[in-house]
């Protein structure tokens, strides 16, 4: 990446800089992580859902009166559903977890990795205020890059989006 000459920041030990040698090392550690958070969100829906489900399957209703002021049966089936939409939304988390608990020699570094990786990011993506309908800004956040070479690509993107909400135009059109 630019402005990088050495692949680990300075402030690591000799160790560390063994860990994770370059960036596109780390950009697989970090795929490997959003793989756990992507494969987590199944058990994490399914078993609250579940189990939510078979507490109220167990439980005897008296359908004269109400839970919260709903049907019994309709209150069961919201609460089901919300626990499963609970457990979705912890699903990265925990996936996240299981990720640092099978790499935590990897996690220090990582650490630092990611915040110097997201400064980059910051400091070089395109200003949204230049966003338009026929000019949205192109992955702000930096998601989909998985390797310097995405990187760079993603570089030239927020270039290219700053050309057409300053200029009006693409740099294909310069060009021509």
């Amino acid at each position: 990446m630019r402005g990088y000459t050495s692949s680990t920041p300075s402030n690591n030990n000799n160790n560390q800089q063994e860990l994770i040698p370059t960036w596109n090392d780390y950009f697989k550690l970090r795929s490997k992580r959003r793989l756990f958070e992507l494969a987590s969100y199944a058990p994490s829906t399914i078993f609250p859902a579940a189990l939510t489900g078979s507490y109220f399957m167990q439980m005897q209703i008296d359908p004269t009166t109400t839970i919260l002021g709903m049907d019994p049966l309709m209150a069961a089936g919201l609460a089901t559903v919300g626990a499963g939409f609970g457990g979705f939304l912890a699903g990265p988390v925990f996936g996240d977890i299981f990720f640092k608990l099978l790499n935590r020699k990897y996690v220090p570094e990582m650490d630092v990795r990611d915040k110097n990786f997201y400064e980059h990011i910051k400091k070089n993506r395109a200003d949204a205020r230049l966003n338009s309908i026929r000019n949205p800004v192109p992955d702000y956040y930096g998601e989909k890059i998985q390797s310097v070479a995405d990187y760079r690509s993603w570089l030239r993107k927020q270039r290219e989006h700053y050309r057409k909400g300053v200029f009006g135009g693409s740099a294909d059109d310069l060009e021509n």
